[in-house]
């Protein structure tokens, strides 16, 4: 349910950008989406396939460009790439303390790849 709630946000974003610039057809919507949105691309574009029926949007490609998590390390401040452990799944992993990869302390905080970002839409647009 999280991906289809995903979904209608950006049909609804992408409808309101295409009606202030004359759009007359959305053929593609790309974005950018974090490990740890816990988002399932194929879910996503499943759901953005129903949420743009009937819309300016129906039959447009969404591109998904995934982005890993990121680190900060409260220890010794280095940043850089979450890497989760293998036991621990990644649905967990924003939850559990990530192991630093410099020092190994657990005083780490996510600083990204918690978000998703409509980066561009592409469009046909009204000749004037």
């Amino acid at each position: 349910m999280h991906e289809f709630s995903a979904a209608c946000s950006i049909v609804e974003a992408a409808v309101q950008a295409a009606e202030t610039h004359d759009v007359k057809r959305v053929t593609a919507v790309n974005v950018e989406v974090g490990e740890f949105t816990f988002l399932i691309p194929e879910q996503l574009e499943f759901n953005f396939e129903i949420a743009s029926k009937k819309t300016i949007l129906e039959g447009a490609r969404l591109n998904i460009k995934k982005v890993r998590g990121r680190i900060k390390c409260q220890q010794c401040r280095h940043e850089g790439e979450a890497q989760v452990q293998d036991e621990i799944p990644s649905q967990v992993a924003m939850f559990a303390p990530m192991k630093c990869p410099k020092c190994q302390s657990s005083a780490t905080m996510i600083t990204g790849g918690k978000d998703f970002v409509i980066t561009n839409i592409e469009a046909e647009v009204v000749a004037p």
